[in-house]
């Protein structure tokens, strides 16, 4: 029996010494969601956010979805109360590859759980129009927090089974050691977002990079149904719902348009209307006004917002500082049935004459 038992305490004090190393260092802070460390790894945010969310239910009733580009679109230009009057405050629900029909997804789970909203700014770009909603335990910094729903216990050992990143333990230790002073982790929980993403200053120019890779839109990612189950959802729930594109850089925006973005853009109109900022624009011509050939930076942010938010002179004065002499689209244009094809046949236009010039 002596042997049993001293066999079994060599099997299970190594295993717990591991699971216990794995929850310690747990890259993607799915065990640490009131305590993340934000380390060179990207952590799980639809699953951190959602949860969080969910055990701060009055802390915020506005939300921003999207993918990481939506971090862009800075705290200090959103509205500060709804149209009749209360306080909004706002949390940011970005995530790398956040696509419409997880975005759906998040707006359900929130408001199934009783999460009171008021608005929804959700932002689509040219990964919208391909990419669906994340099914699965493969990857562990896209599982969805509903799939942590139908089991639990699955999602949290599918981390455990996970090697652990033995080299982000002095991250970690630093993390801990800046305790109340750590500036951004007091920003993810109040705003969503990294200091980075609230930088007003460009960058330098240069070449146009390489347009970052895409896909073909072809409708098979559900995006339009998402979309419109989305409209559906906030007009049920009493929730104002804004659809804004983003802008996208030029090289970037050519490789979309290839892949059917256009068309993808009218079929969006036929389900919602949406704020149209993508096009030749003074931001999407000018490498200054990009992180990299993807994430515009913050203060592009803050212009879209002024076009959305702001009175009609400072509205105004952001759509002329947009504008170029190929500008056929206003920056910011509203897009509904009614007008898409217009807009559309403009926006085809626009590009054919910069790529003449």
């Amino acid at each position: 029996m002596k042997k049993l038992i001293t066999r079994l305490c060599l099997f299970i004090i190594p295993v717990l010494i591991y699971a216990g190393a794995c929850i310690f260092i747990d890259a993607y802070n799915v065990f640490h969601v009131n305590n993340v460390r934000l380390t060179d790894v990207t952590p799980n945010q639809n699953f951190i956010k959602t949860k969080y969310l969910l055990q701060n239910k009055s802390k915020f009733n506005a939300i921003l979805l999207g993918s990481s580009r939506v971090a862009n679109l800075p705290r200090e230009g959103l509205p500060t109360e709804t149209d009749d009057g209360r306080e909004l405050n706002w949390y940011n629900m970005t995530y790398a590859m956040g696509n419409p029909a997880e975005n759906y997804d998040t707006v359900k789970t929130l408001t199934d759980g009783g999460v009171k909203l008021d608005e929804v700014i959700m932002l689509i770009d040219e990964i919208s129009m391909w990419k669906g909603a994340t099914i699965g335990l493969d990857n562990p910094i896209f599982t969805t927090y509903q799939t942590y729903e139908k089991s639990p216990l699955r999602f949290y050992y599918s981390y455990l089974k996970l090697k652990p990143v033995w080299r982000i333990i002095p991250q970690i230790f630093t993390e801990y050691k800046l305790g109340d002073n750590n500036e951004n982790k007091k920003l993810f929980y109040s705003y969503g977002v990294d200091i980075e993403n609230t930088k007003m200053e460009i960058g330098g120019s240069g070449d146009m990079p390489e347009p970052e890779s895409s896909l073909i839109y072809d409708g098979g990612s559900g995006v339009i149904e998402a979309i419109q189950n989305l409209s559906k959802l906030c007009d049920e729930q009493g929730i104002k719902l804004i659809v804004v594109t983003s802008p996208i850089l030029e090289s970037t925006y050519e490789m979309a348009i290839s892949n059917d973005y256009l068309d993808f853009l009218y079929d969006v109109a036929q389900v919602t209307d949406f704020y149209l900022f993508s096009g030749i624009n003074t931001y999407t011509v000018g490498t200054e006004y990009y992180f990299d050939a993807s994430h515009f930076r913050p203060l592009v942010g803050l212009e879209m917002e002024k076009v959305m938010f702001g009175d009609e002179e400072i509205k105004n004065i952001a759509v002329k500082k947009a504008k170029t002499d190929m500008s056929l689209v206003e920056f910011g244009c509203l897009v509904n049935k009614e007008n898409a094809v217009e807009v559309i046949d403009n926006l085809e236009q626009e590009i054919n004459a910069y790529n003449r010039k």
